[in-house]
């Protein structure tokens, strides 16, 4: 390889790291703007101004708004799905790593997170993009949820028949519960969902 060919090689990756940093910040830019405004309300313009750029320098990175729209609930997601995975790989007693699992998919705040997610869920079922994003996060925040429980029964801390089933039945009632919560406001409170969860956990498994 020559120099010049180095040099060539070089300049390309420094382009390819430049790239990478301002898709980021696009990303992260438009999550702010979806946290405030919601999908419907967030415009390229919104996000372009945010930054100080063209919203051609946006649609460089992303062709269209559902393609930026998409990708956006993706990073968000896929960082709150991180640390998700983080707490689960914790060196706790099983059923204090699964309280702790639970308790951060649960609502708190704002509850900016979920807002997004039942907007998500709401886009899905207009926009084949968002239903196999959105699926795929879901599923993969389940899986989480499985393999904890799971965890509990191969160390013996846990009794339970099926973590697959278990995990299905206690994801779709932290959904439902915090539908009402969030969407409906006031049809069910903190405490309750709270009392409704526990006990549902509990009548899953039970100690080995």
């Amino acid at each position: 390889m020559t120099d010049t060919d180095e040099a060539t090689g070089r300049a390309g990756e420094r382009h390819r790291a430049t790239v990478a940093r301002r898709r980021q910040e696009i990303l992260e830019a438009t999550c702010e703007i979806l946290g405030q405004r919601g999908l419907a309300a967030t415009r390229i313009a919104d996000v372009a101004r945010r930054l100080g750029i063209s919203t051609g320098l946006i649609h460089y990175h992303f062709a269209t708004k559902d393609e930026l729209l998409d990708e956006a609930f993706r990073y968000a997601a896929e960082a709150e799905l991180a640390v998700l995975r983080g707490l689960a790989a914790v060196d706790l007693p099983p059923r204090e790593r699964l309280d702790a699992v639970i308790e951060e998919f649960r609502p708190r705040g704002d509850f900016g997170s979920w807002k997004l997610w039942i907007e998500g869920w709401a886009e899905a079922l207009r926009s084949e993009r968002f239903r196999a994003t959105s699926r795929e996060l879901d599923e993969a925040w389940i899986g989480v949820l499985e393999d904890t429980i799971a965890a509990g029964v191969a160390s013996g801390d846990f009794t339970c028949a099926s973590p697959h089933d278990s995990a299905w039945r206690l994801s779709c009632l932290i959904e439902g519960l915090t539908i009402q919560l969030v969407a409906h406001g006031g049809t069910i409170d903190r405490t309750e969902m709270g009392r409704l969860i526990d006990a549902a956990v509990s009548a899953e498994i039970s100690s080995g």
